[in-house]
């Protein structure tokens, strides 16, 4: 039986059964390749002692998952300008100065670090990403092709000395070593400095109903009691915790290892209030018997549309695509476009869906866009409309089934 990756508890079980699916970003060139995709359980576990920690079912090695990475944050003018609010935000409330140090943890292709290096030049990534890696440090963006981990937190703190501020958005799920991670945090932090962490929300994924967020490089999902468990272990502490819009509600905490910051209203609130609505009791089994209702309500949108012999292609080909393909299983799907050079011309995993350039649209002329992308929906309707010029229906999936009609 699986263990639990905080407490380490033999005592966890299965609470949500997705089937079987491949790794959701190893995207084949050859579709022969790609259909034969070896594919894992996909499932939720639940830590069944005091913790209650959520957490996928069946891991895979790590190293499968993040060898080649093709999700970039460049790609998304909603997520550049995210970073670039974080860097701000860091500069207003604590304030940079030229030799503060900041590192940035699954720094992707350097994205945020570069918006970062308007205030320090004393920059570091680490991404275990080889392409990613290579890509920023021909950006000029230093960074570590490496996994984080509490030894080579020992071995930066030893080459460039202790951090002043540690970012890391969207990768505190990417690792079932939780233990060593947040260790490594405490190693590397300095004593008045901040930790900026963000990561998919539990409350968030059950309100919205967004199953498709499970997909195994997530290898926890995150409530903030759960975090500041965790944290309190390794001397750490969350002093500000807030939900921000970007993915649809993330959580963003703040950490130090010291008393300077105080606990702010918004933490101590965030906290009361997932006690108040037993987020991973009455609310999590909640969400769990509702996904089965949405696969039944999308196959039969999708029937709906084969019946009238429309025809119906997807937008966005993210990690997400793969867990609601392979879990709904639509046959009258034609393909899906991405913007993404990386991802055009190969295969969703499991699949004989190709993924297309946008610039497709016109020449296509599909009836229906179902947008796999719906946490970008603003974003992405507004380039269909005017940058590809496409008319028709576009089906949001999540939170709530929602077809909008374009002209």
């Amino acid at each position: 039986m699986s263990k639990c990756f905080i407490c380490k508890s033999k005592s966890t079980k299965i609470i949500l059964d997705l089937g079987e699916s491949p790794v959701a970003n190893n995207l084949e060139s050859d579709m022969s390749r790609s259909q034969e995709a070896k594919k894992y359980p996909l499932s939720l576990r639940k830590c069944e002692s005091k913790c209650s920690h959520i957490q996928i079912g069946n891991v895979i090695n790590q190293e499968e998952i993040f060898n080649d990475y093709l999700y970039m944050p460049s790609l998304s003018k909603t997520l550049t300008n995210h970073l670039k609010e974080i860097s701000s935000d860091i500069n207003n409330r604590f304030e940079f100065n030229d030799k503060s140090f900041i590192v940035d943890i699954g720094s992707n292709d350097g994205t945020f670090l570069q918006s970062a290096s308007q205030f320090t030049k004393n920059t570091l990534g680490i991404d275990p990403a080889k392409n990613l890696s290579k890509i920023a440090n021909e950006k000029g963006v230093k960074t570590i092709n490496n996994f984080f981990s509490n030894n080579l937190a020992n071995e930066i703190k030893n080459n460039y000395g202790a951090a002043d501020f540690i970012v890391s958005t969207n990768t505190f799920a990417h690792t079932p070593e939780i233990n060593d991670f947040a260790e490594g945090l405490s190693t590397l932090i300095s004593d008045n400095g901040v930790i900026i962490i963000e990561i998919h929300y539990l409350g968030s994924m059950l309100d919205d109903n967004s199953f498709d967020t499970i997909y195994h490089e997530h290898f926890s999902y995150w409530s903030l009691e759960n975090l500041d468990y965790l944290f309190k272990k390794h001397g750490l502490k969350i002093f500000d915790a807030s939900v921000i819009p970007v993915h649809h509600g993330q959580l963003r905490v703040y950490i130090s290892k010291s008393n300077y910051y105080k606990k702010t209203s918004s933490f101590k609130e965030l906290l009361e209030s997932e006690k108040n609505n037993d987020l991973v009791g009455k609310k999590l089994n909640s969400f769990c018997n509702n996904v089965y209702k949405v696969k039944d309500e999308l196959l039969d949108l999708f029937k709906d549309i084969a019946n009238k012999g429309e025809e119906i292609y997807g937008y966005g080909a993210p990690a997400k695509a793969s867990t609601l393909i392979n879990f709904i299983g639509p046959s009258n799907l034609k393909n899906i476009y991405d913007k993404s050079e990386l991802k055009q011309g190969k295969f969703i995993p499991g699949t004989s869906l190709k993924i297309k350039n946008p610039n497709e649209i016109k020449k296509d002329c599909p009836d229906y866009i179902f947008l796999f992308a719906w946490n970008f929906k603003e974003e992405v309707i507004n380039e269909l409309k005017f940058k590809f010029n496409f008319k028709g229906k576009v089906i949001i999936p999540i939170p709530e089934l929602d077809i909008i009609t374009i002209k």
